[in-house]
C-alpha cells in the first residue's frame, strides 16, 4: 500500500511539474515586463531607408532591422492622424473619430470616450510619455495627451510645423507639459535631448512607455545644410534610377536616424536597452511613388498604407528576420499591453489582435482582413475605398490579387465580380457602424497665436514678438 502510495504520489507530482514546464514556456517571452518605445516616423519613403534598399544613410535603424524583425506586410492608413489613432486606440479610425485629420484651425480631435494604450499601460504601472506630435486634437484640454494617459508631452500638438521656428503659419505649436515653451534648434534634435535628458533623471523602477513621433520626414524639409550638401552632391556623382530623392528629405531622414541612434544611446547608458522592446514604424506612404508599390501618401494603393516595420527585442524577437504575414496597426495596442501583463477588457472592442506569436516566428498571422478606409473617409483625405482579405484587395472599383501582383499593376475585378461585390459589400455593413466623429470647426478664440485652448488664453509675453520676428523661411504653410 506504501509503495503504491508513493507511486501514486509522484506520479501526481511528476504531472504538476510537466504543466508548471509547459506554462513556463509558454510565458517565458512576457517575462520580464518589459521596457516600450515606439518610433513613429511621419511621411517615410518605402524604398527610402538603408535596411530596404535606399540611398539614404540609416545605420541605426539598419541595425535595429538587423538585430530584430521586419514585417514586410504591415498596413497603416494613407495620411497621418488616422493612423496614429488606430495605434493609440486600437481602432479602426471610422469607430475612433479621426478618418478627418486633425487641422491647424480645427477643434476636432479622437473621440473622448478611447481607450488609449498609454492609459492601458498607466493602469499597469507603466510610467508614460510622448515626446514629439500628437495630431489627434489641437485645442481644447480633453483632447491633449495629458488627458489621454501621458504622465509627460514635450512637442507638438498639431501638424505641419517648421523644424527650427516651430510655427504652423501665423501659430506656434511647442509645448512641456500643457505649457507653451520657446526652444531654439532643430526640432529632431531636440526630441532626441528631451529624451536624453528623461532618461537620465529616471529614479522609478517601474517599467516606461516612451512613444516617440517624429514630424520628419514631413515638409517643410527645412534639414540641416550640411546633410543636403551632401545628399545633393552624393546625387549628382551618381545619377540615375532610384538616385533622384530630394536631397533635403534623404538629409530629413538621416537626422532622424541620427537622434534614435542618440536615444539607444542614452537607454543603453542607463542600463535599460537590454528589457526594452523597441517598435519601429511609419504613419503611411512617403509622398510620391514609394516603389516596388504603387502610389503613396493619401492613397490607399498599397504605397500608400503598406509601410516598413521593425520589432526589436534580443533574446526574445528573432534577429535578421522577415515575417511576411499580414498585420496592422491596430495590432500593436492589444501585443504591447499583453506583454505588459495588462487587461484587453474594455466597454470598446477592439480591431486589434495581439500578434506576439507572430512576431516571435512561432505562429502565422491569424489576421485575415484590414479596413484600408469607407466610403468618403475623410472627406475624400484618406483615398479610396479600400479593404484587403487575404490575397484579395478592393481599391475604388479595382481588385487586386497582391499574391502575384503587389504592385497592384492589373484590375481584376471585371475577371472576379463575385470576388468584388463580397468585398464591397463588406464595406457597406462597416459603413453601418461608423461613429460620428466632432465636428471640424474653427477655433473661436481670436487672435489665435498658440495651440492649445488654455495656452492660448494666457500666452507669455514673449510669443508674440517672437511671431512677429520670425523670417519666412521659419513658418511652415497652414
Amino acid at each position: 500500500m506504501a509503495a503504491n502510495s508513493l507511486k501514486h504520489r509522484i506520479t501526481i507530482y511528476s504531472a504538476l511539474l510537466l504543466a508548471l514546464s509547459a506554462t513556463l514556456r509558454a510565458t517565458d517571452a512576457r517575462i520580464p515586463k518589459p521596457n516600450i518605445v515606439v518610433f513613429l516616423a511621419d511621411d517615410m519613403n518605402w524604398n527610402y531607408p538603408g535596411f530596404n534598399g535606399g540611398q539614404c544613410e540609416t545605420p541605426n535603424l539598419d541595425r535595429l532591422a538587423k538585430e530584430g524583425t521586419r514585417l514586410t506586410r504591415f498596413y497603416v492608413h494613407s495620411v497621418c492622424s488616422p493612423t496614429r489613432a488606430a495605434l493609440l486606440a486600437a481602432r479602426y479610425p471610422f469607430r475612433n473619430g479621426m478618418e478627418e485629420r486633425s487641422h491647424g484651425n480645427d477643434t476636432a480631435g479622437m473621440l473622448p470616450d478611447e481607450r488609449t494604450l498609454a492609459q492601458a499601460l498607466k493602469q499597469t504601472g507603466y510610467d508614460t510619455a510622448l515626446i514629439g506630435k500628437w495630431h489627434l486634437g489641437n485645442w481644447y484640454q480633453r483632447q491633449l495627451p495629458l488627458q489621454r494617459g501621458f504622465d509627460h508631452h514635450y512637442g507638438l500638438y498639431g501638424a505641419l510645423i517648421s523644424y527650427n521656428g516651430k510655427t504652423r503659419g501665423l501659430w506656434y505649436d511647442w509645448h512641456r507639459d500643457g505649457e507653451t515653451i520657446r526652444e531654439d534648434g532643430y526640432t529632431t534634435d531636440l526630441f532626441a535631448r528631451e529624451f536624453e535628458r528623461l532618461m537620465a533623471a529616471r529614479t522609478s523602477g517601474r517599467p516606461f512607455f516612451y512613444y516617440v513621433a517624429f514630424n520628419a520626414m514631413h515638409a517643410p524639409f527645412d534639414a540641416p545644410p550640411k546633410l543636403v550638401d551632401k545628399y545633393r552632391k552624393l546625387a549628382a556623382a551618381a545619377p540615375g534610377p532610384g538616385k533622384n530623392a530630394p536631397p533635403q528629405e534623404l538629409a530629413t531622414l538621416e537626422s532622424m536616424d541620427t537622434a534614435i541612434g542618440k536615444m539607444i544611446a542614452a537607454m543603453k547608458a542607463k542600463g535599460v536597452l537590454d528589457n526594452t522592446l523597441i517598435v519601429f514604424f511609419n504613419d503611411n506612404g512617403g509622398t510620391g511613388e514609394n516603389p516596388p508599390f504603387r502610389g503613396g501618401k493619401g492613397s490607399t494603393y498599397e504605397g500608400g498604407v503598406r509601410v516598413p516595420c521593425i520589432i526589436h527585442w534580443p533574446g526574445h524577437v528573432p534577429a535578421n528576420k522577415m515575417v511576411d504575414g499580414m498585420a496592422h496597426v491596430t495590432d500593436l495596442y492589444p501585443t504591447l499591453l499583453k506583454l505588459a501583463g495588462g487587461s484587453l477588457e474594455q466597454p470598446l472592442p477592439l480591431d486589434g489582435m495581439d500578434m506576439w506569436d507572430v512576431f516571435t516566428g512561432r505562429k502565422p498571422s491569424p489576421r485575415t482582413e484590414v479596413v484600408h478606409n469607407l466610403p468618403d473617409g475623410g472627406r475624400g483625405e484618406m483615398g479610396d475605398m479600400s479593404i484587403c482579405q487575404g490575397p484579395w484587395k478592393l481599391v475604388g472599383k479595382e481588385l487586386y490579387d497582391l499574391s502575384n501582383d503587389p504592385g497592384e499593376k492589373t484590375d481584376l475585378a471585371t475577371k472576379h465580380p463575385d470576388i468584388y461585390k463580397k468585398l464591397y459589400d463588406r464595406i457597406q455593413q462597416l459603413v453601418a457602424e461608423r461613429r460620428p466623429p466632432e465636428k471640424h470647426l474653427n477655433i473661436p478664440d481670436k487672435p489665435l497665436l498658440v495651440f492649445g485652448e488654455k495656452e492660448n488664453a494666457h500666452p507669455p509675453a514673449w510669443l508674440q514678438p517672437y511671431l512677429d520676428s520670425l523670417p519666412e523661411s521659419l513658418k511652415a504653410k497652414k
